[in-house]
């Protein structure tokens, strides 16, 4: 399994790639083998929005 950091690293990539930080856009459009956002909010124990506030992503 991944650390906090890698996994936020990760997905502020594919935020970027993708230009949305809505969590239904992420589940759409993220890669084959990439795991879904409950997933991820599951594994850092937060909510979508603490997440992506936690990559500094803005749009």
């Amino acid at each position: 399994m991944k650390s906090t950091e890698e996994t936020l690293k990760d997905l502020k990539k594919d935020l970027l790639r993708i230009g949305s930080t809505n969590q239904r856009d992420y589940d759409l459009l993220r890669r084959k083998g990439q795991v879904l956002s409950t997933t991820i909010c599951r594994r850092l124990k937060q909510s979508w929005p603490e997440v992506v506030e936690k990559t500094g992503v803005k749009f």
